[in-house]
């Protein structure tokens, strides 16, 4: 057992000062929640484009990193001795203005890379990381401070007269990322030692906070006065609301509030829209924080801020592959595929960076924890296909900063960027998100070949089936429980036909409505085998802002038209912009008759997903295929559809 040792904050709370929510009203209880399953209870089986980057990571990306590189900032601000032949941290923003993020991203991954693939190499990592990193805690010897670089950061921060930040840029965002490591390693491999480091961490920052005044707070944390916040915290509410729920310790969501700015959560709750020119992913992990909060204790305001952030981003500002922002900020209102905040330039390079959706996908599972709708789940599953997936090379694993949309290419990382980090993160948690349980009540919202191991009800269903083929799903029952148990299975939006399920080959009567649930409710047995047929149709979506530029769907699967390499560098791996200037290629007119896209795209033999445009004008002969199929080459997403007259 973890012996309490907490310290009590002041009895004085700056969040109350502010008017923050930080004390429940009256009757306000947490709210019911359903509960994703973890990577150690979800794993992924092969069948899928999700299992081959997993392992591309597992087996290269990510066991490629040096945990003595990456302890490398934390020894040498603790000054501890360097592990022999090791003179120097990773490069770029990991040894500049984000110190040690890339140590909180990589105990995250690795630790759900442990529980989701059985490693026990990631295992063994964490571990040593975690041991080495207490080391520093105790050397620094300053009540519970970690860090990459010195408390000089937080003093300048606070505007102490004569601090050195030594270049540090948004110090609470880097200690999120290590926090939030730390407490991965904990849920995920069972170490009981990050949990004490960063409950340490949580009082230090805690006592830190509740000596400032009500106005140093603001101004601290006041995130909207330009497009790129000195300020930014990430999600310091969400993994602050993560400590309360396993502490069940008051003074962390009271801690976790002070993150929750009423110039941001007011206007929210009441629907307002104003989020053009903010910073996008600054405010994301904000929302994050935020629903986890509201979740934690059932507040009001934040339950509505939380959700209509969510409706805002995901129909006003979002472009179709679930991504957003140009050149990292969001636009006003509505703009998709016309002129942008980025220079007036029109589906500029800079669109979709991968780290919005990384967060966005987290504020989705939150915001499906407390509402069971399909909706929810339908966005999650668009944002993970073509943009998440989709930022993954499958060849070397490499993953992308910016995901361009019309006729650029995508760059490669090479550095230490907060995409690199939420990058490795995200092929360990391609599991998260499949399925979700509340009681004795299942919902299946993703199909990806993967095995659940429900061990609280006995069951392990094994699934099978690459919708992004076109292939049907198959979930079969290989132990059951004692119990009844309501399976859920989502009916996606795209469905193009009536959908079929059948048990144990037995046809179902259901209603299958798009964008739903059917509940199969029933005592299962092993051996029980449940067919679902999702069929999918080609299908435009029209840009919002610009109704005669089009995109294309097949089923769930965003599909890309290949351009060519045409002015393309030697290698297109390198810095997040060193490619941005160079100039787009063309993206031909689509010009047909039709409007529906079956008429004018011929299916490729041997490839279920891949189409040839014919009979359209400019763009005959182009192929089209997922967008997360295709790399190293231009591409475009968008198109100019004109209306051909009928001779």
């Amino acid at each position: 057992m973890l012996k309490a040792t907490l310290a009590a904050l002041p009895a004085h709370c700056a969040a109350c000062d502010l008017g923050q929510s930080a004390h429940p009203a009256p009757g306000v209880a947490p709210v019911d929640a359903a509960r994703a399953f973890l990577a150690t209870e979800a794993r992924l089986l092969p069948g899928s484009p999700f299992y081959v980057r997993q392992e591309l990571h597992r087996k290269g990306v990510l066991a490629s990193y040096d945990p003595d590189k990456l302890l490398y900032p934390y020894r040498a601000v603790a000054q501890l001795p360097q592990k022999e032949g090791v003179d120097k941290g990773y490069d770029g923003w990991d040894s500049g203005f984000l110190r040690g993020h890339m140590t909180g991203h990589y105990l995250s991954a690795a630790s759900r890379m442990a529980a989701a693939t059985g490693s026990t190499l990631f295992r063994n990592r964490v571990n040593y990381i975690v041991g080495e990193l207490s080391k520093c805690q105790v050397k620094l010897n300053l009540d519970g401070y970690l860090a990459a670089f010195s408390p000089a950061a937080f003093d300048q921060l606070e505007g102490k007269p004569g601090a050195d930040a030594e270049g540090i840029g948004v110090p609470y965002y880097t200690i999120q990322k290590i926090m939030s490591g730390l407490l991965d390693a904990h849920a995920y491999v069972g170490n009981q030692q990050a949990l004490q480091i960063v409950t340490g961490m949580a009082d230090y920052f805690g006592k830190r906070l509740a000596a400032l005044q009500a106005t140093q707070i603001e101004r601290m944390f006041r995130t909207d006065a330009s497009r790129n916040p000195q300020n930014e915290f990430g999600a310091m509410g969400d993994v602050l609301t993560e400590l309360f729920k396993i502490s069940k310790d008051p003074r962390r969501l009271d801690a976790a509030r002070m993150f929750n700015r009423t110039w941001f959560v007011g206007p929210l709750a009441e629907g307002e829209d104003r989020l053009g020119g903010l910073h996008a992913n600054t405010h994301i992990a904000q929302a994050v924080g935020l629903a986890n909060c509201a979740n934690a204790d059932g507040n009001p305001e934040e339950l509505k801020a939380s959700e209509n952030f969510w409706r805002l981003v995901v129909h006003k500002h979002s472009f179709v592959n679930g991504g957003n922002s140009f050149n990292e900020w969001f636009d006003t209102p509505g703009t998709e595929a016309g002129p942008s905040i980025d220079d007036r330039k029109v589906l500029p390079p800079t669109t979709a960076e991968t780290c919005n959706t990384h967060n966005m996908l987290k504020l989705t599972a939150r915001l499906f924890e407390r509402t069971r709708r399909a909706e929810l789940a339908d966005y999650y599953e668009r944002a993970l296909y073509n943009h998440v997936l989709a930022s993954v090379a499958p060849d070397s694993g490499a993953m992308t900063y910016f995901t361009p949309l019309h006729g650029d290419f995508r760059t490669y990382l090479n550095g230490s960027f907060c995409c690199t980090g939420s990058g490795i993160e995200n092929t360990a948690r391609y599991n998260e998100g499949i399925y979700f349980h509340e009681g004795d009540a299942l919902w299946v919202n993703l199909y990806i070949p993967s095995e659940l191991n429900w061990r609280e009800a006995g069951i392990v269903l094994r699934q099978h089936g690459d919708i992004t083929r076109g292939q049907p799903v198959r979930l079969k029952v290989v132990k059951a429980g004692a119990k009844a148990i309501a399976l859920n299975l989502r009916i996606p939006a795209w469905v193009a036909k009536p959908v079929s399920v059948r048990i144990n080959e037995k046809p179902q009567h259901v209603d299958a409505k798009p964008s739903s649930y059917v509940s199969l409710r029933r005592q299962w047995k092993a051996g029980d085998v449940i067919d679902l047929t999702l069929p999918a149709g080609l299908r435009l979506e029209h840009a919002r802002d610009v109704s005669s530029m089009v995109s294309i769907f097949y089923g769930p699967v965003l599909l890309a038209g290949e351009l060519g390499k045409h002015n393309m560098p030697g290698s297109d791996v390198g810095d997040k912009d060193a490619y941005l200037k160079i100039a787009r290629a063309p993206v031909p007119d689509i010009v047909s008759t039709s409007s529906d896209p079956a008429d004018w795209l011929a299916p490729i033999p041997g490839d279920p997903s891949a189409f040839k445009i014919k009979d359209a004008g400019p763009a005959n002969g182009i192929v089209l295929r997922p967008l997360f199929d295709l790399h190293h080459q231009r591409y475009s997403v968008y198109w100019r559809l004109l209306k051909q007259q009928e001779s």
